[in-house]
């Protein structure tokens, strides 16, 4: 048997039909929902994707998971790879940075195996891993893609502040040209004609790509780009989305794992959460049965009074006892926002607001000269690198593991003399809050925080 590895897809040879249909069953998964499709309803299709052809073609990505598969069931192959493999013997540092050693480990996978999803948590110099990389790859021409335009200006001035020239940008707000480009994915179309040809492509927050016809189309283009790496701190799991798992992992590499947040808390290079979770009692006025869910958190979280006059009274506790706090609030609405906008020394950050002014908000309530709180909407998950923040609320709820810990990730960045920070999230009682105030626990847990349960009479 022999598989012949291309940059974009790869296939195996065999003479052997019955390893081709094992391989073609192990790598299919059921979509959720398939039986309302009328292609399925009318037999035309099984309701699954399908990783691995019937004849044995898939994306490069999942090279290590075949020969995984490969290797248990005692079957020889040989490789062959029509790019060969590079492996570059000198480190090369950051102007005035050094690598701790799991980034310099990183950095040495992405050499020799050329493709991978790096885990790596928030905090945990995810930007230098990147920055490091494209250095010892010796400075290919390369894209690198965001979600958002401030991860992509962030990134972009990191770049130029370190000393590595020759990079531009592009987002719905400008244009830098450069040998390698950052760019957002809603701006891709643009640098097309002059980076198609792209040797690199870096996908940073790499989990939000796997999922959505657009995004998963950008990572699975640059036909020409040998190096493909993935960056995240919550990448898919398999066994809640195998399918997003297996598009990331297709398109770039395996998840490569070199440190977790405990890891790093355990280490002191991030501060140690202790999460408290709040009990919300009941209102007997409220009668969740028959409302949708959108009815539910409007009701239960967003216009809930005691839920918010509960998150004023935390917030006015934390300013009492210390001074000098910063107090980050992330909620999904700009109606919340509004809700909780009355506290005392509060700013606020939306999404309308452009990047001057988000960094002026902050910057302002940084400067504070007393103990301030910041509330944003979403636009703080990911992003938003402000080390000093000393408590985090996570008033917005959800269920999403992913979600939950991108927004813990906000306040664990270490600063001088704050080994702690404390993080405030509620269980809520009602229709579907429950389920989802129980996987947010769950999230915390899962990471080895420090998790207390504060009793409401």
């Amino acid at each position: 048997m022999e598989i012949k590895v291309g940059i974009q897809k790869s296939k195996i040879i065999t003479d052997n039909p019955e390893i081709l249909s094992a391989l073609y069953q192990r790598f299919s998964f059921r979509i959720k929902g398939a039986e309302f499709f009328p292609a399925y309803r009318s037999r035309k299709w099984d309701g699954k994707k399908h990783f691995i052809t019937r004849n044995g073609v898939f994306r490069s990505g999942l090279l290590e998971r075949v020969c995984n598969i490969l290797d248990d069931a005692e079957v020889s192959y040989t490789i062959d790879r029509e790019h060969g493999k590079d492996t570059f013997k000198r480190r090369k540092n950051i102007k005035g940075l050094s690598y701790y050693d799991y980034q310099w480990e990183a950095i040495q996978d992405a050499q020799r195996h050329l493709r991978a999803v790096i885990q790596s948590p928030t905090g945990s110099g995810k930007t230098i891993i990147m920055a490091g990389t494209y250095l010892n790859l010796q400075e290919p021409k390369s894209v690198f893609l965001f979600n958002k335009k401030q991860l992509a200006i962030q990134t972009y001035e990191f770049f130029k502040d370190n000393g590595i020239e020759d990079v531009g940008v592009c987002t719905g707000e400008g244009y830098i040209h450069g040998h390698t480009m950052f760019c957002t994915v809603q701006s891709i179309d643009k640098i097309l004609p002059t980076h198609l040809d792209a040797e690199a492509l870096f996908v940073d927050e790499c989990h939000e790509f796997c999922k959505g016809p657009m995004t998963l189309a950008a990572i699975q283009s640059f036909p020409e780009a040998k190096y493909r790496l993935g960056f995240t701190a919550t990448p898919p799991k398999q066994s809640n989305d195998a399918i997003a798992l297996f598009n990331l992992e297709g398109s770039l590499g395996p998840v490569k794992i070199y440190k977790t947040t405990s890891e790093l808390v355990d280490e002191g290079k991030l501060s140690k959460p202790i999460v408290q979770l709040v009990k919300i009692p009941r209102d007997s006025k409220i009668e969740d049965q028959d409302m949708s869910y959108t009815e539910v958190y409007k009701d239960c979280i967003v216009n809930n009074e005691y839920r918010n006059s509960k998150i004023k009274s935390i917030v006015e506790l934390i300013q009492r006892n210390n001074s000098q706090a910063r107090i980050l609030i992330i909620v999904e609405s700009l109606d919340h926002l509004s809700n909780l906008d009355d506290i005392d020394n509060v700013y606020t950050l939306e999404g309308v607001d452009d990047l001057t002014q988000r960094y002026k908000t902050i910057d302002t309530f940084l400067n504070h000269p007393e103990s301030s709180c910041l509330i944003g909407t979403k636009i703080m998950q990911t992003g938003i690198n402000i080390q000093e923040i000393s408590h985090f609320i996570n008033a917005r709820g959800l269920k999403s593991e992913s979600a939950t810990l991108q927004a813990l990730g906000r306040a664990l960045r270490k600063q001088d003399g704050q080994e702690k920070v404390f993080v405030f999230d509620f269980l809520d009682p009602y229709k579907y809050l429950k389920a989802h105030s129980e996987n947010r626990k769950q999230s915390y847990e899962n990471e080895n925080h420090e998790v207390k349960v504060l009793n409401e009479n």
